[in-house]
């Protein structure tokens, strides 16, 4: 009878902590947990640890997550179009969400309440940025160099920042979280443009294909070597290096510190040379995204594959396979606004597929 009572015991138990969201056989090689969702293709992924909320973007809702046993909160809804970003406050108290309905709208966690909408863009956004200290978030896109910044504790304040940029069409863009620079890719720049032009004519250099341009208060920087549009783009916590992911299958990593000694630079610095070109993926680049220590890169790509790679050296590390479609979004489970600290420790990475499903894979076995 105690035998019986005891194998009852180990099944409720089995049952109860298990994380799966569907049958264990269709869990891949390398994953602690699984989530099914049915709202469309995975775009973005977020995590927060004062929160303890994993956010995942998928069509146009927002599935919220206990991040500790991965089951589903709440659900968002509002966006008419697809979500395409998603940024938690440093304190976790507020999300803001950004999608191709031209809105970004913002949320309390506590509570899964919707706070309001902010409608002054004029195309979608695909950017968000809280800065360091939580007092503001930015707000841009590929369709508009405008930078908006909002107020989560005032929301009756906002601004608006433009900076010089050869044009309004972009492939890619980041912010740094320090609001002190962009990054934006583009494939063409207008033969009007003299200071681009002039600057490629002198340096007895020309663009491969796509360029990316790095704008900050008072340095500027060109980089090209991609033979194929960039398509995703994302910063080292402290701006010191970037990494670009392309068309032409491959992600360069490019150290920035060359460009951010000078104190400031009337000419744009031409950065040449990639410090690492990271090879092995057979498609198409869609998602990137450092580890809370920068040691770490996450790639996604086309080719349904996530990879991992050691930012120092540029060596592949891992690759995980079981996803069944082009990765939408990687993100590490490793909270960004307390790096420095033990409560940061990456402990798994997280990634979406344009099926809808959202893998968390273990790390432990792979990086020590």
């Amino acid at each position: 009878m105690k035998i019986m009572k005891l194998m009852r015991f180990i099944v409720f138990l089995t049952v109860a902590v298990s994380p799966l969201k569907g049958p264990a056989q269709d869990m891949p090689k390398g994953t602690i947990a699984q989530i099914n969702i049915n709202d469309g293709p995975i775009s973005a992924i977020t995590y927060s640890r004062p929160a303890n909320q994993l956010a995942v973007a998928a069509g146009k809702n927002i599935h919220i997550y206990d991040a500790s046993t991965y089951k589903e909160l709440t659900l968002l809804t509002g966006h008419t179009d697809s979500v395409l970003t998603l940024a938690y406050s440093p304190n976790g108290k507020f999300l803001i969400s950004g999608s191709s309905d031209k809105t970004t709208r913002s949320w309390d966690t506590d509570s899964g309440k919707f706070i309001r909408t902010h409608k002054k863009y004029t195309g979608p956004i695909n950017i968000i940025a809280f800065s360091a200290n939580g007092n503001q978030f930015m707000c841009g896109g590929n369709e508009h160099a405008d930078i908006w910044y909002w107020y989560p504790t005032n929301l009756n304040r906002s601004g608006k920042s433009g900076s010089y940029m050869p044009t309004k069409i972009f492939t890619a863009s980041v912010f740094s979280y320090t609001g002190k620079f962009e990054v934006r890719a583009f494939d063409s720049i207008s033969l009007l443009d003299e200071m681009i032009t002039n600057h490629f004519a002198e340096s007895d250099s020309k663009p491969e294909h796509s360029i990316v341009l790095i704008m900050g208060n008072t340095n500027l920087g060109v980089l090209s070597a991609h033979t194929d549009s960039v398509n995703v783009l994302t910063l080292h916590e402290k701006g010191k290096i970037l990494a670009t992911g392309s068309g032409d299958k491959t992600i360069q990593l490019w150290d920035l510190a060359q460009l951010w000694d000078l104190a400031s630079a009337r000419e744009p610095i031409h950065i040449s040379k990639p410090l690492h070109i990271l090879t092995g993926h057979t498609g198409n680049i869609a998602a990137l995204d450092f580890s809370v220590g920068s040691k770490l890169l996450a790639s996604g790509s086309a080719d349904k594959s996530v990879r991992l790679w050691d930012v120092r050296t540029g060596q592949h590390l891992h690759t995980w396979t079981g996803h069944t479609g082009e990765i939408g979004a990687v993100t590490f489970l490793g909270d960004k606004t307390l790096s420095g600290t033990a409560f940061a420790k990456d402990k798994a990475l997280v990634s979406g597929c344009s099926d809808g499903k959202v893998f968390i894979w273990d790390m432990a076995k792979i990086v020590p």
